[in-house]
């Protein structure tokens, strides 16, 4: 398949479902009094998440607890980890935890309390996910993963059939794989591909602060308990316990959004061109679920809304409940398709059977041709 060099959307015949929708939504934060950021709530969930997230490791370290307590509490950072990455990280890196840029920036680090690095994932999610989502080779989060096929316009492999049996496991590797090497792949990936800007001297300080970063995460989260006295196997056994834990909600809960059986992939023509507007598209690649599932929402930090998500990233993700209503009318009422599953059964059984299906599909670009 040949990649255009820039892809855009069409624009050509541009609806007014956007600019209403964004009049709407303007009107109703106007109309409560709110801001479009963090409350109060937020504020105590991120000082929650984050002890759920550290105290942990304190008590492991202080106390030297039993077998069972031990791994409990390795899983509960897992928990909290992919909460943190949720309801902290998520919105501060998309500007929509606070008004404040510099308040933003500091809460987006807590990514590298997760071991990973801000600079990068804001290139991976915030352009190239939420600029092209479901467009093969230029959303990272449908790129094909070791022994996964994620999208119906790549080269399909004899592993891929069991995919939709196998993918947990992957999953659970998800973020030991990014703590380890996939920041410094993708960092060398988005400079030679042209993603990533910055002059070779930025680029420098960059990689050295990457690897500091890393350096340290491992170091508080293997290297203390280790120095403390606790036994080598227990802290690695439960160091990957807390990613395979972190790593499975974290995957399940963005595939939910983007790989299900509603969602469509488009394709560029030969100009580059995506044959409708961005809004229009976003409407078309992202599906809701459980979205009157009030547990569910104040726990992946309202990712259950990725449709509210996708169409207004710079809101904070407390306000999705109350505009999905207003989404979802004016969709109806410009005849734009509004997706959503009603629990997260649904969800899960659409993603597994989408994985099932792929696995089984032959490329469509050979088809097409």
């Amino acid at each position: 398949m040949d990649i255009p060099p820039t892809i855009r959307f069409n624009n050509r015949d541009k609806t007014q479902f956007y600019a209403t929708l964004h009049q709407r939504v303007d009107a109703f934060f106007k109309e409560k009094g709110l801001s479009k950021h963090a409350n109060p709530s937020l504020v105590f969930k991120t000082i929650l998440l984050l002890s759920a997230y550290l105290l942990p490791l304190v008590l492991l370290i202080w106390l030297q607890p039993g077998m069972v307590a031990t791994f409990s509490l390795w899983a509960l950072m897992g928990i909290a980890m992919a909460g943190v990455g949720m309801n902290v990280m998520h919105d501060a890196n998309h500007g929509a935890f606070s008004a404040s840029p510099g308040v933003n920036a500091l809460l987006g680090y807590s990514l590298n309390l997760l071991g990973g690095s801000a600079f990068n994932w804001q290139l991976q999610h915030n352009y190239l996910h939420h600029t092209y989502t479901n467009i093969v080779h230029w959303d990272d989060d449908i790129a094909d993963k070791p022994a996964l096929r994620l999208s119906p316009h790549t080269e399909l492999k004899p592993v891929h059939r069991s995919q939709w049996l196998h993918a947990i496991a992957i999953y659970g590797l998800a973020t030991l794989y990014w703590v380890t090497a996939k920041d410094f792949l993708q960092f060398a990936r988005y400079i030679r591909n042209g993603v990533n800007k910055g002059s070779p001297s930025q680029n420098q300080v960059r990689l050295a602060k990457i690897i500091a970063v890393k350096l340290t995460y491992f170091f508080v989260f293997l290297g203390i308990p280790l120095l403390f006295g606790l036994p080598a196997w227990e802290v690695l056994a439960g160091f990957l316990l807390m990613h395979v834990v972190g790593g499975i909600i974290l995957t399940l809960v963005f595939q939910l959004a983007h790989t299900v059986e509603q969602t469509a992939y488009p394709l560029p023509n030969a100009q580059g061109t995506i044959e409708n507007e961005w809004a229009i598209h976003q409407m078309q690649t992202t599906v809701n679920f459980s979205r009157n599932n009030r547990l569910l929402s104040w726990y992946v930090g309202g990712l259950n809304f990725q449709v509210e998500h996708h169409l207004f990233p710079k809101i904070c993700h407390i306000h999705y409940p109350r505009i999905a209503d207003i989404v979802q009318r004016t969709a109806a009422e410009f005849n734009v398709p509004y997706f959503e599953h009603k629990n997260l059964y649904q969800a899960l059984r659409s993603h597994f059977a989408t994985l099932r299906r792929f696995g089984r599909l032959p490329d469509l670009n050979e088809v097409l041709g």
